[in-house]
């Protein structure tokens, strides 16, 4: 069996291939990996597999020298749009002012990006890809896309909010069910109880991790040193030496032909952050400081982000689901919109995700839309909303443990959880809103310790990803023993 292990570090992951050529014959045809690891790579995998960069991935570069574009015909694009739509969106997340990267390149780069992965997977013979993250960097997205249509399996790591504990899924649009999975206990792990119990308490106690650092990184951000401005004025002024790195598009060029001097860089990330900062003041100036008595709560995601994009389909397009909302709502109940906090920091790449056109967008939908502060108490909404919708963000959730039910128009690691409602169709929105009052306040709490318990079941306990690796809840050679005997029965079914 000819695998592609997809943005992999590593440690764990040489050992974890090393271990399933043993137990699987799961040969590694085709890694991707970090540039720091290449040496790593090179030094333990077999001759024969490639090995691709992720700065090179990233700009559609690196793949083998042999390999050539495959081309699609009309019909075969067709069997592919819905994806291609995906990818077109996602796209905003190296387009870094929202202006620098048109429609007909985006096209352009991300069918060039499925014709040379249909040609890799052909010409070694792919019957398995493994990613530790979904795919969302346009370049794995576009090999998911080819793995869909060819029928090559492709297991990832969906994240949780319980430490370094994470799923295996083979679908971005659908958790494997849990209904019909038999686990005995009653009541989850005292890891994942002391977090629920978090969430039924203050906010400021229970505040989601990644949250915490974006804010750290944005005061950080805001209190450069004198030395740091120093240093930007004199890359600026040499621009050829040390080049930056970004994956950024640059206005006129493709991805794979597009390069950034310092000047370039800087002159870029001012106006990234004047274009947050403006957003950020037109969203103040519509925002309501009295809440109406009754709403419901849209809980916007950061974008541009994997939680939204691919994860929520066509309802990355966050507005469609405010329209469908209007549409169904009873008459007396308002729509109460809350921006994300992170959207307004600009170390982030928010500056690509909205527009001065969505927040006008939104508001002329209907009189009954209103805005609220990106700093209100999320779980004060919450509580006095009759529901939260949210494509997949943790705040559904927080919604559901607390009393409130959710909707989720995406795939949510939490979508068959009680109170909770995915959406996907108009009629799936009207069932859900029929059964909202009932939902509201009703003591569920045994149920959702249950549900709890049985997805604890189905856990991954592993330091898999990058961002998993300051995480002390496990060690490098548990997560390789983990990920061994979890993928094995995963694989095995």
């Amino acid at each position: 069996m000819n695998a592609i292990y997809l943005c992999v570090i590593a440690e764990p992951w040489i050992k974890v291939s090393q271990e399933l050529i043993k137990s699987l014959n799961i040969i590694p045809s085709y890694i991707v990996c970090w540039s720091y690891d290449l040496s790593s790579f090179k030094n333990s995998i077999s001759n024969d597999a490639h090995i691709q960069n992720m700065d090179d991935a990233w700009q559609g570069l690196g793949f083998p020298k042999d390999i050539y574009r495959y081309i699609f015909d009309e019909e075969e694009l067709k069997a592919i749009s819905y994806y291609e739509l995906i990818a077109l969106k996602m796209m905003d997340r190296i387009d870094p002012d929202g202006e620098s990267f048109p429609f007909i390149t985006r096209l352009q780069f991300f069918r060039d990006l499925m014709g040379y992965w249909y040609n890799v997977v052909e010409d070694r013979k792919i019957d398995l890809v493994i990613s530790p993250s979904i795919p969302h960097r346009v370049f794995d997205y576009a090999l998911y896309v080819i793995c869909k249509i060819r029928n090559i399996r492709f297991v990832m790591f969906q994240s949780t909010p319980f430490g370094s504990n994470s799923i295996l899924i083979e679908n971005i649009d659908a958790m494997p069910s849990l209904l019909d999975v038999t686990v005995e206990k009653q009541l989850p792990s005292k890891v994942v109880q002391e977090k629920i119990d978090k969430v039924c308490g203050d906010y400021s106690k229970a505040i989601p991790s990644y949250m915490l650092k974006h804010k750290a990184n944005d005061k950080k951000n805001h209190t450069l040193l004198p030395l740091p401005h120093i240093k930007k004025l004199l890359h600026a002024h040499l621009p050829h030496v040390n080049k930056p790195y970004t994956y950024w598009v640059k206005s006129g060029f493709s991805p794979k032909d597009t390069q950034y001097s310092w000047h370039d860089f800087y002159a870029m990330e001012n106006k990234r952050n004047e274009n947050v900062n403006r957003f950020k003041k037109v969203y103040n100036t519509i925002s309501i400081s009295r809440l109406p008595k009754k709403f419901i709560l849209v809980a916007l995601h950061y974008q541009p982000e994997e939680t939204s994009c691919p994860t929520g389909g066509v309802y990355s397009d966050q507005i469609l689901m405010i329209q469908l909302l209007n549409q169904h709502l009873p008459k007396d109940v308002n729509i109460i919109v809350k921006e994300h906090k992170s959207q307004f920091y600009t170390q982030l790449e928010s500056a690509s995700g909205r527009n001065l056109q969505f927040y006008k967008r939104i508001s002329e939908i209907s009189s009954r839309v209103k805005f609220v502060s990106e700093d209100y108490d999320p779980f004060k909404l919450i509580d006095q909303a009759q529901a939260v919708v949210t494509i997949s963000g943790t705040i559904g959730w927080e919604s559901a443990v607390r009393g409130t039910p959710a909707i989720v128009f995406g795939r949510a690691w939490y979508e068959e959880m009680p109170r909770v409602f995915k959406v996907k169709t108009k009629s799936d929105l009207i069932a859900a809103l029929q059964q909202l009052p009932q939902q509201k306040n009703k003591d569920m709490r045994s149920e959702i310790m249950r549900f709890h318990a049985v997805l604890e079941d189905s856990f991954v306990l592993a330091k898999h990803y990058k961002a998993f690796l300051d995480n002390n809840d496990v060690t490098m050679e548990k997560s390789v023993i983990n990920i061994v005997y979890k993928l094995e029965n995963f694989l095995n079914r």
